[in-house]
C-alpha cells in the first residue's frame, strides 16, 4: 500500500480531499527513523531557530535578522522566543516604515550627506 500511495488514504480515514493529515503524521512520527533523518540534516528546530535549511546551505538570506536575535543571551534561553522575536521584528518594521514621518530622523540625509559619496558619479555628471 505504501509503494502504491494508497496508505495515506487509509490513514487519513477517507476525509474530504485528504486534508486531515493528523493520522499520517502520527504514523510517520512513530519511532526514531524520521527523527534521525531530520537530526542528520539539522532540521529538528533546536539549532537555528527559524533559519533551518537542508544540507550545507546557509538558509534564507532574508531571515538573517530573525536568526540574529536567537543568538543573543536574553533571547536564546526563552521558552517563547519565537513570539518575542516576532514582536521585536514587527516593532522594528513599523519603526522603519515611520522613518519618513519622524521630523529629526528624516532630515539626517541633509545633515550627513553620505548618499552623495555613494552617488558621486551621478552628482558629478549633473
Amino acid at each position: 500500500m505504501a509503494a502504491s500511495g494508497s496508505l495515506d488514504r487509509v490513514l487519513d480515514g477517507g476525509s474530504l480531499a485528504g486534508m486531515d493529515r493528523t493520522r499520517t503524521e502520527l504514523f510517520l512520527g512513530d519511532g526514531t527513523y524520521f527523527n534521525g533523518l531530520a537530526d542528520d540534516q539539522h532540521l529538528t528546530g533546536d539549532q537555528w531557530g527559524m533559519m533551518n535549511e537542508t544540507g550545507n546551505y546557509p538558509g534564507q538570506s532574508w531571515l538573517w535578522l530573525f536568526s540574529f536575535w536567537y543568538q543573543i543571551p536574553p533571547f536564546n534561553s526563552l521558552a517563547n522566543a519565537d513570539l518575542v522575536i516576532s514582536g521585536i521584528m514587527v516593532v522594528l518594521t513599523l519603526a522603519l516604515m515611520l522613518v519618513p514621518f519622524i521630523p529629526g530622523v528624516r532630515s539626517l540625509p541633509r545633515i550627513i550627506p553620505i548618499h552623495r559619496l555613494i552617488w558621486r558619479d551621478y552628482y558629478r555628471r549633473r
